[in-house]
């Protein structure tokens, strides 16, 4: 059994160079215990298997959030697969996701330096982020903030590496 579900939603894996890697690390580090989905080729048509999607939830203990961050959001597919899904599970009244950790891994163009009042996105990623948070709230989720990785920060020495490393390492701390 798969203990942690990795929800990647990107618009267009293939043509991403971080997302892409970052899930490729991911899998390749983690095969065992990993069940990777990629909601926008499962569901290209938006036509989310509500029950399907359940039934994966309600055996892991960790679910990240891979995306992109672009428009101070998430992608539109994986708000929607977060409406249906969560929005069955909040309205059946039972404790599925209650204890549940929950990651966000997210990419960028921007600097993480540049998200703060006065700077060029004048807004912290956290509070961007409020939604994902308040929703892990409500179903008594245990929420574990987000890691951030920019494409100008490719440079860097093994930044890819590090990035991945962070996810891997808040999973096994909590597992």
């Amino acid at each position: 059994m798969k203990k942690i579900l990795f929800l990647v939603a990107h618009p267009n894996i293939e043509k991403s160079f971080l997302n892409k890697k970052i899930v490729k690390i991911i899998h390749d580090k983690n095969k065992e215990r990993i069940l990777i989905r990629d909601l926008y080729n499962i569901y290209p048509d938006f036509k989310i298997k509500v029950d399907e999607e359940i039934k994966i939830i309600i055996n892991v203990k960790f679910i990240v959030f891979q995306f992109p961050f672009y428009w101070y959001s998430y992608p539109s597919l994986l708000k929607e697969w977060k409406d249906k899904v969560f929005t069955k599970l909040y309205n059946d009244g039972k404790d599925f996701l209650s204890g549940k950790h929950l990651l966000v891994s997210i990419t960028s163009g921007a600097e993480k330096n540049s998200f703060h009042a006065g700077f060029r996105n004048n807004f912290t990623i956290d509070e961007f982020l409020r939604p994902i948070q308040q929703t892990a709230f409500v179903l008594n989720m245990i929420y574990h903030g987000y890691v951030h990785i920019s494409l100008n920060n490719l440079g860097e020495n093994n930044v890819l590496e590090r990035h991945t490393n962070k996810i891997i390492f808040r999973i096994n701390q909590n597992l």
